[in-house]
């Protein structure tokens, strides 16, 4: 179990230093101990750099070129043992404000006599995760074997910077746990991804004091967590399983009672109605709503709650009719899309004369639409939606192709995960794992090609009905 974090007693103070005149504009009341007042005196008259140049200057010359600064400066007044300070500079999310926040750490000259300053040379280099020990101005002054043969090769670690040899870095890093762990007096953890090794990392900071609660140094502990995110992201997975099936069996109730209303509503009508057109509509209607009934009974498929012998077998199915009525639901989509919100998308389709393949019409259906409606969700200005569909040897290809933005490498290899979208709060990332699904049940395979840019095109393959041989489908 992770022990709470470490808590740091270390005589800290904090000044704010003017950005034009250099004047201690605000200090806690830790420094107006030490010096014995606060405010309106220039900080080069309370420090100087440990070469005697001005700290004020150091300070103007190098902000420009990062956020972060630590400074090794001599204090010109009495502090207990130190006779050192660093003098950190933090101006990333400074505002308007005309001062800078700088924080004042003293450092200790040395270790009281008989303190064990770090642990044995054996015991520190058995420890499998990277360990570095730096002084007060991120110099790297000792490292443990897994860390130096990670980061550079025996003995090549110590006299580096450690943001330069451990990230790479120029300058001191913006996201560092020691400013953190000095102010509040926490071990504050974060957590990045290296991009060298390709694994994500912890690192840790542990402040050594020496007399008087004065930074003698720190060391850095960085661990390998890549496995460690892996299984949680796992456990979110499970729980996000458990809450949709907890979720669905209630929707399954609900919907199949809406359901039962729209289709009794649907027959009266067509029983009243003798005019071509809307009999043609009101049969989209009606085939629409019992291909629902097919998700319902997925829904109760996932949460076990399914009556025995109530599953529907697969059929021969004619696959231009399927496809012809996707096409139809496609179009009602698309001329949504033009009257509400002015985007126009051409439909375009070729049908070729194939043979039937074995299947379950409302779940092709539901798979080809999801496909269709991605489609019409990458053409965000508009474009050409293309379907077709051609026999190649024992096969049916049934194609679909947009105009659209298209997939880079890392997107199309996890399309068809469960839960990954890229359409943010308004897709839950299933209707691409469930096409997978679908495919593999009848015996399927999808091919997937897209360019940045560009546009998708997403082919799917079914077998055809030889006579003599039944068809090999996934268990149900």
């Amino acid at each position: 179990m992770e022990s709470s974090p470490t808590q740091i007693s270390l005589q800290l103070a904090r000044i704010r230093i003017d950005r034009e005149t250099g004047a201690v504009t605000q200090a806690d009341a830790t420094f107006e101990a030490w010096v014995g007042a606060g405010t309106g005196t220039h900080v080069d008259e309370y420090f100087q750099l440990e070469d005697g140049g001005s700290l004020f200057a150091a300070v103007q010359e190098r902000l420009g070129d990062h956020p972060l600064h630590s400074f090794a400066a001599a204090p010109k007044f009495a502090l207990g043992t130190a006779r050192r300070v660093v003098c950190v500079l933090d101006a990333r999310n400074l505002g308007p404000q005309a001062a800078w926040p700088v924080s004042i750490v003293p450092v200790a000259d040395r270790r009281p006599a008989g303190e064990l300053a770090h642990p044995p040379a054996q015991l520190f280099d058995a420890i499998t995760d990277f360990l570095v020990v730096c002084d007060p101005t991120y110099t790297i002054r000792r490292a443990n074997r897994a860390a130096q043969a990670v980061y550079g090769g025996l003995g090549a670690l110590e006299g580096q910077k450690c943001y330069r040899a451990l990230r790479g870095n120029p300058y001191p890093c913006t996201d560092c746990p020691l400013p953190q762990t000095l102010e509040t007096g926490k071990v504050v953890p974060y957590e990045y991804y290296d991009d060298q090794l390709r694994e994500f990392l912890e690192m840790r900071t542990y402040p050594h004091l020496g007399a008087g609660g004065t930074l003698a140094d720190f060391t850095i502990l960085t661990r390998v967590v890549s496995e460690r995110r892996r299984q949680e992201g796992e456990s979110a997975q499970q729980k996000k399983l458990v809450a949709l099936g907890q979720m669905a069996s209630g929707l399954a109730h609900d919907f199949n009672n809406m359901l039962t209303i729209i289709l009794g509503r649907v027959q009266l009508l067509k029983s009243r109605t003798t005019d071509p057109g809307l009999v043609s509509s009101l049969k989209t209607i009606e085939k629409a709503a019992f291909d629902s009934t097919d998700i319902i009974q997925r829904l109760q498929d996932f949460t076990r709650q399914r009556e025995e012998g109530s599953e529907q077998s697969f059929a021969p199915l004619e696959v231009n009719a399927l496809v012809e009525d996707v096409v139809q639901y496609v179009q009602t989509r698309t001329d949504r899309l033009r009257k509400q919100e002015g985007i126009r998308i051409e439909v375009e389709q070729q049908w070729r004369e194939v043979a039937r393949i074995e299947g379950h019409s409302a779940r092709l259906r539901s798979a080809l639409l999801n496909v269709a409606f991605n489609a019409i969700d990458a053409m965000p200005i508009g474009g050409v939606l293309r379907l077709w569909t051609q026999q190649l040897g024992t096969q049916v290809e049934i194609g679909v192709a947009d105009t659209g933005i298209g997939m880079n490498k890392e997107v199309r290899e996890k399309m068809f995960d469960p839960f990954f979208t890229t359409k943010g709060e308004r897709g839950n990332g299933l209707g691409l794992s469930e096409v997978y699904g679908i495919v593999n049940q009848h015996n399927g395979t999808i091919r997937v090609e897209s360019t940045p840019g560009e546009g998708t095109t997403i082919t799917l393959y079914f077998p055809v009905i030889i006579p003599g041989i039944p068809p090999i489908r996934e268990q149900e």
